[in-house]
């Protein structure tokens, strides 16, 4: 089964990789080759993670941050802020929605009783 992508995580991945980006091109790399250092067998790859069209694998997270010299954990927390911003929220108190000024989406979860529903919408106003 296929799950939409809401716009909000389209433009959560796009910002995450206009990071790697630029983090590639501090470290003086193009997409070959990083490419070519991550053993890819093709740069499209790259260039479709850095577009937001693909996800960067969680496993691959740190021969990426290795690659463009950034720190691991750095890299991690970057990671988890763009495309886990739920669990960034929770583990770090930054409201990632807020402060990039997106809406937060509403879980789309089918409740047993209408008090249940109410309380859901209680808890995105606070």
């Amino acid at each position: 089964m296929t799950v939409p992508v809401s716009h909000t995580t389209k433009t959560l991945r796009k910002r995450f990789g206009a990071w790697l980006k630029a983090k590639r091109e501090e470290a003086g790399m193009t997409q070959l080759d990083l490419a070519d250092l991550l053993d890819y067998a093709y740069s499209t790859t790259v260039s479709q993670i850095e577009r937001g069209v693909s996800s960067l694998p969680p496993g691959e997270l740190e021969r990426w941050s290795l690659s463009i010299r950034v720190r691991p954990a750095e890299m991690a927390k970057t990671y988890l802020y763009y495309t886990e911003p739920f669990l960034y929220e929770a583990l770090h108190g930054t409201d990632v929605y807020r402060k990039e000024g997106l809406p937060k989406p509403v879980p789309s979860i089918t409740r047993r009783n209408a008090r249940a529903q109410k309380a859901d919408g209680e808890l995105e106003q606070a």
